[in-house]
């Protein structure tokens, strides 16, 4: 009788980890700069009584327009009418008297003495009526361009306190753009030739149009709130204005404008690996079966990818998925692999 011995099981082999590749293709410069933006009011203005009182009319609303030297909002005024009243008929007095006395004076009638203490008190009662004037314009605000309102801030028969805002306004002649900028950018605004001369082209969303915007101001430190440089673009306003807040894509050549421009490797963001620092990033690159790990350090973002610098040379492949499983070492299986730029 035969006895059969048994066999144990053969496993196949677990399949190798397959990746995604990307060959990198030659050092590039970089002098595009594109940023994202968004359409702010131009000359913003925020309008405010010198003096306090309480709004006794209101003569516009927010989204009308104004022209230049409009009464926007008037406080009540009956204290100030009477003062300029008071100070008129004081000045007039005062003016009379004066005449009088130089007419006396002239003819020996009053002495030098007398007509000058009569001019000291013409002068006084002169000033005073000047301030009164004064006081009294205080008691309107008026639209110091041609604009629209932003937003009227207090309501009719309100109290309001010297220097707090009651209507905003902005120009509506002129389309301005405010841009968050990379730290990089500030720090090489001295190299630029003449950074007025900054040109843009800028596409709104929702438009297809490249509009040339130039150069308007930049801040020097970064906004407390968004912790940003900012730079704003500038350009005629368009017969259909474009409505605040609108996103923009701003697209500028860094070189024309004097500043130096980065070159470097372009990769996918796909194929960056962040290292054990913050600022420290590594890509895995494919050789002969084998996936090793290089540093590499992010010069800047940009539309193609992150532009990078390091060990890496222009034909390498890297790894462009399943980063976290990759060790030192470790034998992988490609897929066709994404021409680099």
């Amino acid at each position: 009788m035969l006895l059969a011995g048994c066999e144990p099981e053969r496993l196949a082999p677990p399949p190798g980890l397959v990746i995604a590749t990307y060959l990198v293709g030659s050092a590039v410069d970089k002098r595009e700069g594109i940023f994202h933006g968004r359409v702010v009011p131009a000359d913003f203005t925020r309008v405010a009584f010198r003096i306090p009182g309480k709004i006794d009319h209101l003569a516009v609303q927010a989204g009308q327009g104004v022209i230049a030297g409009q009464t926007l909002a008037q406080i009540e005024d009956s204290i100030q009418r009477q003062a300029l009243a008071d100070a008129k008929a004081q000045y007039e007095l005062s003016r009379r008297q004066l005449a009088r006395a130089e007419n006396l004076h002239r003819r020996g009638s009053l002495s030098t003495a007398q007509r000058d203490q009569l001019q000291a008190g013409f002068r006084l009662a002169r000033a005073n009526f000047s301030l009164a004037e004064a006081a009294l314009s205080y008691t309107v605000v008026k639209a110091p361009f041609d604009g629209t309102v932003a937003e009227v801030n207090k309501e009719l028969y309100e109290a309001v306190a010297a220097g707090e805002t009651v209507v905003s306004v902005y120009r509506n002649d002129r389309t301005d753009v405010l841009v968050d900028i990379p730290d990089i950018l500030p720090a090489k605004i001295h190299q630029a030739r003449d950074i007025a001369a900054l040109q843009t082209a800028v596409v709104f969303s929702g438009s297809a149009t490249a509009y040339r915007m130039g150069f308007l101001k930049a801040s020097t430190a970064r906004n407390p709130k968004t912790q940003a440089f900012q730079l704003w673009l500038t350009m005629p306003a368009p017969p259909v204005p474009f409505p605040l807040g609108l996103p923009a894509t701003v697209t500028t050549d860094l070189q024309d404008a004097g500043f130096s421009t980065d070159s470097g490797l372009v990769v996918p963001l796909t194929a960056l690996e962040a290292g054990a620092r913050e600022d420290a990033f590594r890509v895995w690159r494919y050789e002969d079966g084998i996936v090793n790990p290089v540093a590499v350090q992010v010069v800047r973002i940009t539309r193609d990818g992150a532009l990078v610098s390091g060990e890496l040379q222009a034909g390498d492949i890297v790894a462009n998925s399943s980063l976290s499983r990759l060790s030192a070492g470790q034998a992988v299986d490609i897929q066709p692999d994404k021409q680099g730029q």
